[in-house]
């Protein structure tokens, strides 16, 4: 994949993302107060970054394969990061749980509002994505 087109796959997620944490967190405060509007936020971040972590990692992986295909993957600080992720995720998790007046449905609800942003974005640069066109040498 070449860098542009990463750009803006990034770019379209940051926008859905945006978009469907503000309707869900709008409704949310809207249909159960603001408590439960920011634990929806809340959900939304730790879902985006732990996503934007792991699509991150694909990335470089398919970078350094179509870079070199005989080489041995898991080598370098991307298996550290893979190894903190999900603690990392958790831990924001417990501290969202217990330090805001926060609530576990309005939690699921972000982080479900972010997986549905990554797929939406996805399907909308399915075409670039899929593309096979080998890299220029520029």
């Amino acid at each position: 994949m070449r860098a542009d087109t990463w750009d803006l796959v990034r770019r379209r997620v940051y926008l859905w993302t945006l978009t469907l944490t503000a309707i869900a967190a709008g409704s949310a405060a809207a249909l159960a107060g603001a408590e439960q509007a920011w634990s929806v936020v809340a959900g939304a971040l730790i879902g985006f970054v732990n996503l934007a972590s792991l699509a991150r990692a694909v990335v470089r992986l398919v970078a350094e394969v179509r870079a070199d295909p005989q080489r041995h993957a898991g080598g370098g600080g991307g298996a550290v990061l893979a190894l903190v992720r999900w603690p990392v995720a958790a831990l924001a998790t417990v501290a969202v749980l217990w330090y805001m007046p926060g609530r576990p449905e309005g939690l699921a609800a972000g982080v479900l509002a972010a997986l549905a942003a990554f797929c939406l974005a996805a399907l909308q640069s399915r075409a670039d994505l899929s593309r096979d066109d080998p890299e220029p040498d520029a």
